[in-house]
């Protein structure tokens, strides 16, 4: 079940930064931003579903506590960012018109990725601070009834 409901997520997610990034790319740039996504337009909302499951099942290496923080930062990031830049480079989100673009783009990739591990490791730090301040309040409750 927790497969599916990440699954699902990984769905929701790609298609949220899919239409997130191209309503950004119609305001800056107009119709013409949208003429290769719509002429393409299933390959790139399933290129978008394929990132967003590659962003999120590997999060699940987090469970893995033989691992250090540090080796599972860097599986999640390297199977996300590595499915991203295929797809991209598939996709042509990334332009192969030169080298230089190439690695700004994907210097841009691993900084969006970065921002958005970071918030949800924030997220993910406070929901857990205001569970055990919960458990805390719970068990000096069950002690004070003692």
């Amino acid at each position: 079940m927790h497969f599916i409901k990440n699954v699902g997520f990984g769905i929701s997610m790609g298609c949220t930064v899919f239409v997130v990034i191209n309503l950004f790319g119609y305001w800056i740039f107009g119709d013409n931003f949208l003429e290769a996504v719509m002429a393409d337009f299933i390959h790139q909302v399933l290129g978008s579903i394929i990132v967003g499951i590659a962003c999120v099942l590997p999060s699940s290496i987090y469970k893995v506590e033989r691992l250090t923080f540090l080796q599972q930062m860097a599986i999640h990031f390297t199977i996300s960012i590595g499915v991203f830049i295929v797809v991209a480079l598939f996709l042509n989100w990334i332009p192969a018109s030169s080298l230089r673009t190439i690695l700004l783009m994907i210097f841009f990739s691993i900084l969006l990725f970065t921002i958005t591990w970071l918030l949800f490791y924030l997220y993910n730090q406070t929901e857990a601070k205001k569970m055990n301040r919960k458990i805390d309040e719970l068990i000096n409750k069950q002690h004070n009834n003692l």
